[in-house]
């Protein structure tokens, strides 16, 4: 059996993280996983877990799905620390300890350390994502084993530039100030540490790596693997969909919210249309009260909820001011539902322009309402684009993304090995 050389740090278990981690399992060099919250369905905790649903009748299983493991890896390949987030969930409930950016760089500090012991010298890769892999690239540069940073959204210097633009714009627009935990001075420069360190790095979006390569990362040291789509999802025609805009994300100022009320506003949408908005609430009321009744808030659900909204919706938009990728752009193109998207997302260079939906200028609220009118008016060709959205989503699965990962993989661990 050959050697299992690489080693994956993820707190957080994205779809793409779980993804990536299967492609190296399959391809057998696979040691180990170290993530936070995150259990594997035949452990201990799968049962605990289980076993309490059954006994008090509460839904955590369904609940954690995200965090749940099977096929992906091995039981003995995962190593997390669960326990530490909810013990720094109960002492931010208690105010033991201040939460917010606290509670996630301690978890963060956490999985790095646990990764840090598990590299040995016969480890010849390490994959960490952003904000959790500075001391296990430290561990992995002395052992010689090469290092691939994972960053899912745009470098801090790109984040901040686009959102301080933002936040002059719509002052005291959101509850609270979503630059302050993301921008604070220990956290940039973990950040710019880790990505000294890092051999390579993967993105997803475009526009993440315009990103770095203005903050100096030279294209060779970056590689570009667009998320891939739910192929097989079922299929419902223009003509049997509701009259509603979908969106689904955090309302906020990031995502590009406030400029997506004002213009369809505007546009008086309203009157034929719904704009559905799925997701969490982070803009003021006072904000708000200039746009009741012309759209339709639904609180966040987990991801398997959402595939009926996605099916049922004529187009879905994609307003964000700063989005590494928005893998929800996916789960649209997969129901068949194209997309209108601004160019701060993973939409350019991911669709054909004009084919599975259209993009526009972030800030070029002009654009924005053109496009959306466009779409609005015009059902023959929205549904073209839908069919085209299908068929993209065919071609574009996670078996094609898990493809290009095991290449870059292989690439790296072949350099490794020179």
């Amino acid at each position: 059996m050959k050697d299992r050389t690489t080693v994956v740090v993820a707190p957080v278990l994205r779809p793409d993280v779980r993804q990536y981690t299967r492609a190296i399992r399959e391809s057998g060099d696979l040691r180990h996983l170290v993530g936070g919250a995150i259990y594997h369905e035949k452990g201990y905790l799968s049962q605990t877990i289980r076993e309490l649903d059954r006994l008090a009748g509460t839904t955590l299983y369904r609940q954690t799905e995200a965090r749940r493991l099977n096929t992906e890896i091995l039981q003995s390949q995962l190593t997390a620390s669960i326990y530490f987030e909810l013990l720094s969930r109960v002492s931010s409930r208690l105010r033991l300890a201040r939460g917010g950016s606290f509670a996630v760089d301690a978890i963060f500090a956490k999985v790095d350390s646990l990764a840090a012991k598990v590299i040995d010298v016969n480890v010849e890769l390490v994959v960490g994502q952003e904000d959790c892999c500075l001391r296990s690239f430290a561990t992995a540069s002395r052992v010689g084993a090469k290092t691939l940073y994972d960053l899912p959204i745009p470098y801090h210097t790109e984040l901040q530039r686009v959102m301080t633009a933002e936040e002059t714009l719509f002052p005291g627009v959101c509850l609270q100030n979503e630059g302050v935990e993301t921008f604070a001075a220990p956290r940039k420069r973990r950040k710019a540490a880790e990505l000294a360190a890092a051999d390579h790095v993967l993105v997803a979006s475009q526009y993440v790596q315009s990103g770095l390569q203005s903050a100096g990362i030279p294209s060779s040291r970056i590689s570009r693997i667009p998320y891939g789509c739910d192929d097989g999802r079922p299929f419902l025609p223009y003509s049997d969909r509701k009259p509603i805009v979908l969106y689904v994300g955090h309302l906020s100022l990031r995502k590009g919210t406030p400029r997506l009320l004002r213009v369809w506003k505007k546009l008086g949408a309203y009157r034929t249309h719904t704009l559905r908005l799925i997701g969490k609430q982070y803009l003021h009321p006072k904000f708000l009260a200039d746009f009741t009744g012309i759209y339709e808030h639904i609180p966040p659900m987990p991801r398997s909820g959402l595939w009926e909204h996605f099916s049922q919706a004529r187009f879905f938009i994609f307003p964000s001011a700063c989005d590494g990728f928005g893998l929800v752009l996916n789960e649209a193109l997969s129901c068949g539902t194209p997309i209108l998207a601004s160019s701060n997302t993973g939409a350019p260079g991911f669709i054909t322009e004009g084919v599975e939906g259209v993009t526009y200028e972030h800030g070029d609220d002009e654009a924005l309402a053109t496009y959306l009118e466009q779409m609005l008016s015009n059902p023959t060709r929205t549904a073209e684009m839908g069919r085209a959205a299908y068929e993209f989503a065919q071609i574009n699965g996670w078996p094609k993304y898990r493809d290009k990962i095991r290449e870059l993989v292989s690439k790296l661990l072949n350099e490794s090995r020179l």
